[in-house]
């Protein structure tokens, strides 16, 4: 049932009450996208049109979800998320009145596609913000592309709304064989743009870059600027730490996992990272300790799962990695290609009769 709106799917709706409470997220309402009458005849129509940008809106705003580390008590960075609700069943109405009530005022938006004549299209967008600003987009494409008309309004969207998430988004797609240009470019503009409150994160993010790019006392730099920004932020401390360990410089990295702890003790992610530098020093034991600290603090989190599994099938039991590992692949939904890519890896190792299978196995989906 479509009952006027459309909005980000994710479809259980408790999920946004439960998280409410942590995190008072704002909303995205994409009430209507209208279309020409020659495109609704061949069936891309007002619905199939909202649905797209919901859709290409959705997919950005998954990329900054899990940067931010939903797994862990990052609530004193402050870090701002666009939580998606869904009209799928038709509660849209009902929804956004509870919202409304409880002060989650969300982003309404609403557009149309425009004929610009030959093979070019606009895809004018109006909305306005929680605090009443008003918002007015127009993106230019073609009509052999509509999906890629659509990215790029969606990005534009997501930049005025939220500009260090649009920054995660590209550096997620880059990734670090690249130059990150798009991440840059972005982050450049989170500086100018972004509210103070983003800002600790931006900076993290710059350090990351920097990181990946091996100009390892520049990323320093960075890290700590975030953290004179807020020091109660863990993210950049373990930041600090990972980008002393890959100069060998273990034991001072430890140091900047402690800190992390101190600052957030709910931190999984900088016990495996000191997992790692006591594995460069030797000393196996205690980094199996801090392993089964972080699979005890963090369950059902798939990033500490694969990095014990792997811990185990590395060190002699690959049946207790194959099982951590396989943990993590069902929480992703197989997802992470990387992920169910080295729980085959182990599975071959377990059983080397697997390894026949490598041609055939290599041809199909990792699910």
């Amino acid at each position: 049932m479509f009952d006027g709106f459309l909005t980000l799917p994710v479809l259980a709706v408790g999920a946004f009450f439960a998280v409410s409470y942590f995190v008072n997220p704002e909303t995205i309402i994409i009430e209507e996208i209208s279309v020409p009458l020659y495109l609704e005849y061949r069936g891309f129509n007002n619905e199939v049109a909202t649905g797209l940008l919901t859709e290409e809106v959705a997919k950005i705003a998954h990329a900054a979800t899990t940067n931010r580390g939903t797994m862990t008590a990052e609530l004193t960075a402050q870090g701002r998320s666009v939580e998606a609700l869904s009209d799928w069943f038709g509660l849209s109405k009902p929804i956004r009145t509870t919202q409304v009530a409880l002060g989650f005022l969300p982003y309404t938006f609403s557009g149309e596609i425009i004929e610009k004549g030959g093979n070019d299209l606009m895809l004018s967008i109006r909305g306005r913000s929680p605090a009443y600003r008003k918002f007015s987009i127009d993106e230019h494409g073609r009509i052999d592309d509509v999906e890629g008309l659509f990215h790029s309004a969606a990005l534009r969207l997501m930049q005025e709304i939220d500009p260090y998430l649009v920054a995660v988004y590209h550096f997620r797609k880059e990734g670090a064989a690249s130059d990150y240009p798009l991440t840059k470019a972005a982050i450049d503009f989170c500086l100018v743009h972004a509210d103070r409150q983003q800002l600790p994160w931006v900076y993290a993010l710059w350090g990351h870059v920097l990181h990946n790019e091996g100009r390892y006392e520049q990323a320093i730099v960075k890290f700590r600027q975030a953290l004179t920004l807020d020091p109660t932020f863990p993210r950049p401390m373990m930041r600090w730490g990972q980008t002393l360990a890959v100069q060998g410089r273990h034991e001072e990295a430890i140091g900047r996992y402690r800190k992390t702890l101190e600052i957030e003790p709910d931190y999984p992610e900088a016990l495996v990272a000191w997992a790692e530098s006591l594995i460069a020093l030797g000393q196996h034991v205690e980094a199996r300790r801090k392993y089964e600290e972080a699979v005890s603090m963090a369950p059902t989190f798939p990033r500490i799962l694969v990095a014990y599994g792997t811990f185990l099938a590395q060190n002699g039991d690959k049946v207790g990695g194959a099982e951590y590992l396989r943990r993590a692949v069902e929480l992703e939904g197989g997802e992470n290609k990387g992920n169910a890519i080295a729980l085959r890896k182990v599975q071959r190792e377990l059983d080397p009769v697997l390894e026949q299978t490598r041609p055939m196995a290599e041809g199909m989906p990792l699910r």
